[in-house]
């Protein structure tokens, strides 16, 4: 099994999430984060543009899921072409191996835990 994280701009998580529910993604978790990279930061202007705010941290989403090893290649593309706008600050997926989950109500370890069909 592998976890795979992705950190996406907060307008592309419908179209992230919709990605994976059509390759069959049977859960997955969803954080609000702030962070900055090598992106622009956003400059806002008030009051006629006597005052300005340097924007140091942009808002992100990370979207969590588990899936078995064979099917991190599908799930990583649906990401990559759903998630990317071809500019800087697009985002980041993080692939980390999982050595077990298990379903709290069911006690269910491992494959049998996840709601993936792809497990």
């Amino acid at each position: 099994m592998k976890k795979i994280e992705a950190v996406i701009r907060k307008e592309k998580f419908p179209d992230v999430d919709l990605a994976l529910k059509n390759i069959g993604v049977g859960g997955l978790t969803v954080l609000d984060a702030k962070g900055r990279g090598r992106s622009e930061l956003t400059v806002t202007y008030y009051a006629r543009g006597k005052w300005s705010y340097t924007t140091d941290y942009l808002n992100r989403v990370i979207v969590v899921i588990v899936v078995a090893d064979s099917f991190v290649d599908k799930a990583v593309e649906a990401i990559l072409k759903s998630a990317s706008t071809k500019s800087l600050g697009d985002g980041k997926i993080f692939i980390s191996p999982l050595e077990n989950a298990i379903d709290i109500g069911t006690g269910e370890i491992d494959g049998c835990a996840l709601e993936s069909p792809s497990v």
